[in-house]
């Protein structure tokens, strides 16, 4: 199906296959040039049960496990377990945006304001649930594909004389009790069959400017994930201890890294589920937690890349640098603090407190050598969830400075 307003024409194309695991979508090699604006529609799931809100951080977005574009055999942009870096890039948003636009779209809840009843700070409105096949009203969601695929921020347009087999591969998570797809996780979901748009362009007077400017080629930051596990340490009572770990990342090495954000996920996401199998809060998938005493050093070629020997070490300062590399967050009270008392009493729902506890840096060089110095407390905690003790998966999104060259009507991706 495509719609024309003269210069500029919209297609909305069903994938070629389709599973519950995973869609393909081939993008018309027919149009002269496809714009990059491509955004997938329609993404949710219907479950087996009942009305069920989508996950609280990521909306439907919840359901997608990796995507990326390619054409033909060469892979253009890609992102790899997608969660954790879309809810990060969600609250890396103003809270006027995330209440009044983006939570909507995605179908999520984030986006605070005051409840005048109790004055605690929390998300008012419905945004859609996902609901039965027999019910008929589960809500989907709209995800702009330039968030994941940041190729298609810098790219003015796609020619089919150059990208002749432009495709878009996307997998599902499939089971909803690892993944927390959506807020009742025993619940059994199923996948809906997604849209894809995008705009072309027919004109080849308008297309020729747009690949005048591919001729010299495109640079951008692709987005990649690396990641390690902090182990989990158990105390014997009345005792704490003090537990540094020092890791290397081996997949930026020989790379040119820009921004770097740090995202402590529970290897065991189910701490994070109630008795009655409701996910609290963001839940533990996505959600990056706070620990006791946290300090983060990160150690750049055989040099530190913060001050002093423990670099970062207050919440408040770890959330400072996250602002000095990535601009504004959405931080609500506790959102950074480990077992805050005043949570409850500021927070609905009081499990938000200490989910939303990043860290970043601004690398702006290429990697010979990267190692991250994470010290925290632990302590005797008999809590079901006891993040400063449980094990957790340190995931590592970088910028990767990546070009595409053009020549005549062939082109090359490669690292600068």
């Amino acid at each position: 199906m495509s719609y024309n307003n003269g210069a500029i024409e919209t297609e909305y194309i069903d994938p070629v296959s389709f599973t519950t695991s995973r869609c393909a979508f081939e993008l018309n090699p027919t149009r002269l040039g496809i714009l990059p604006n491509m955004r997938l529609l329609d993404i949710g799931v219907t479950n087996d049960t009942g009305v069920s809100a989508y996950a609280r951080g990521l909306g439907a977005a919840a359901l997608i496990k990796n995507i990326r574009l390619l054409d033909g055999r060469t892979e253009l942009s890609c992102l790899r377990n997608v969660a954790p870096y879309i809810q990060f890039k969600n609250m890396n948003r103003s809270n006027d945006i995330n209440k009044s636009n983006d939570s909507y779209l995605k179908r999520s809840r984030v986006g605070f304001e005051v409840n005048g009843l109790d004055n605690n700070v929390q998300h008012l409105y419905d945004t859609g649930s996902s609901t039965t096949v027999a019910d008929g009203n589960t809500a989907s969601a709209y995800l702009d594909l330039r968030e994941l695929l940041p190729v298609l921020n810098v790219v003015p347009v796609l020619p089919t004389s150059v990208f002749k087999n432009l495709r878009l591969e996307v997998e599902f998570n499939t089971n909803n009790t690892t993944a927390q797809i959506v807020s009742n996780n025993n619940y059994v979901t199923t996948a809906l069959r997604p849209v894809l748009a995008y705009d072309y362009i027919s004109d080849p007077r308008i297309l020729a400017p747009l690949t005048e400017r591919l001729e010299n080629g495109v640079q951008w930051s692709e987005i990649e994930w690396d990641n390690y596990v902090v182990p989990e340490v158990t105390l014997g009572a009345d005792t704490e201890s003090v537990q540094t770990t020092s890791n290397q990342s081996l997949g930026f090495i020989d790379k040119r890294v820009g921004r770097l954000v740090v995202i402590k996920t529970l290897v065991n996401a189910a701490l994070e589920v109630t008795a009655g199998n409701l996910v609290q809060g963001f839940g533990g998938v996505a959600s990056s937690q706070a620990v006791r005493q946290q300090t983060l050093q990160v150690r750049l070629n055989g040099k530190n890349v913060f001050p002093g020997a423990n670099g970062v070490n207050k919440p408040n300062e770890m959330l400072g640098v996250v602002v000095d590399a990535y601009g504004d967050m959405q931080a609500y009270p506790g959102s950074n603090l480990y077992q805050w008392d005043d949570n409850a009493r500021l927070v609905t729902p009081a499990e938000l407190g200490g989910q939303s506890a990043y860290a970043a840096c601004a690398v702006n060089a290429r990697v010979a050598d990267l190692q991250m110095v994470l010290q925290r407390t632990n302590n005797q905690d008999t809590s079901t969830k006891s993040a400063t003790n449980d094990a957790l998966q340190i995931n590592l999104y970088a910028e990767i400075a990546k070009v595409i060259t053009f020549a005549a009507d062939s082109y090359s991706v490669m690292y600068m």
